[in-house]
């Protein structure tokens, strides 16, 4: 597996706070990242950050074969790295087609729309489900519609590395199934990774290769999915006892009530 992205002793801090200290991550291909963390703990920060939008308080981030981050264009690092926010934003485009055919930007070297584009973006559209959807104005888009169309432009974008920060809001439980698939099946294939943010722990267990834990005070911890999921350091991230359950398909994450 050849390696997308990576972080040398990457620090950030927000307000004074050092959210996370020395970060040592390695994304490579085909690779299924999960970043979890109690609430203010940094994760969109480190996602803004790893895409470019946010400096560090220290550290380097390379894209290799061993380009720094700041180093390349903004068009070129597009077509590296896509980005989809926690907050939903339609823009000024004024259909949902519009909406996702933005994300043949980063590849265009033209300014019009050609047939194959728009034929993608009609694709993509299709596969959130929103094919009846094309033409309506984006502003009037619900919550879930508009962040099913960003993960429809960002599968146009299509960059070696998917980044999401939460991107199962306003989403419901047959949705979000259906989108995990989708990305899924699209970023862990043909040299790409994927890394989300997502508060759901079993829905990370679940999806993810591997995990990220962000405390929030600087301390960090990156592995195998299986391998550091357990009681021990999710008691201790959310500072809170946890337990595991059997449930059909596997353990699940219960609060402890006692």
């Amino acid at each position: 597996m050849n390696i997308l992205l990576k972080t040398d002793a990457l620090t950030l801090a927000r307000g004074g706070r050092c959210l996370i200290d020395g970060l040592e991550l390695t994304i490579r291909t085909g690779e299924r990242w999960a970043v979890i963390g109690p609430n203010g703990c940094g994760k969109s920060t480190l996602l803004k950050s790893l895409a470019g939008l946010l400096p560090s308080a220290g550290g380097h981030i390379h894209l290799p074969p061993g380009t720094p981050l700041h180093g390349l264009p903004p068009r070129e690092r597009a077509r590296r790295i896509g980005l989809v926010f926690q907050h939903g934003n339609p823009g000024l485009h004024n259909s949902t087609l519009e909406l996702v055919m933005s994300g043949h930007h980063p590849h265009r070297q033209h300014w019009w729309d050609t047939p194959e584009e728009l034929a993608a973006a009609r694709h993509a559209l299709g596969q959130v489900g929103l094919a009846e959807q094309a033409a309506q104005n984006a502003q009037t888009l619900s919550g879930g519609e508009l962040r099913r169309a960003e993960i429809a432009r960002l599968l146009v974008q299509n960059p070696a590395l998917a980044m999401l920060d939460e991107p199962f809001n306003h989403l419901d439980i047959a949705q979000q199934v259906a989108m995990t698939r989708l990305l899924g099946a699209h970023f862990t294939r043909d040299g790409r990774a994927l890394l989300m943010v997502v508060h759901d722990i079993n829905m990370a267990s679940g999806i993810a290769s591997h995990c990220l834990l962000l405390h929030g005070d600087g301390r960090w911890r990156a592995g195998r999915a299986r391998e550091i999921l357990n009681r021990e350091t999710l008691s201790e991230l959310f500072d809170y006892p946890l337990q595991a359950c059997l449930g059909r398909n596997g353990t699940v994450w219960m609060p402890s009530w006692e």
